[in-house]
């Protein structure tokens, strides 16, 4: 669990970076979860879900945040 909590954490801190961008961030996290569940147990079902959720969160905030910037950006271009 901790190698995928591990690998989870750099892929959205590299997508937060703007190192990689949303459709690149969401295979990565994709891809790491298909690695990971094979190797899965019973009991880490809980703790997955809970993670998988937080990494969905934090990168659909950044998502809704660049999408208000864009929108004021966007907003004022159109004023000038």
């Amino acid at each position: 669990m901790e190698a995928y909590r591990s690998e989870t954490r750099e892929v959205v801190e590299q997508f937060l970076r703007r190192r990689i961008g949303f459709p690149e961030c969401i295979s990565a996290l994709d891809a790491a979860l298909a690695r990971f569940v094979p190797k899965l147990t019973k009991e880490e079902l809980p703790s997955l879900r809970v993670l998988m959720l937080a990494n969905n969160q934090r990168v659909m905030e950044e998502m809704e945040r660049r999408g208000s910037v864009m929108n004021a950006w966007c907003g004022t271009r159109r004023r000038s």
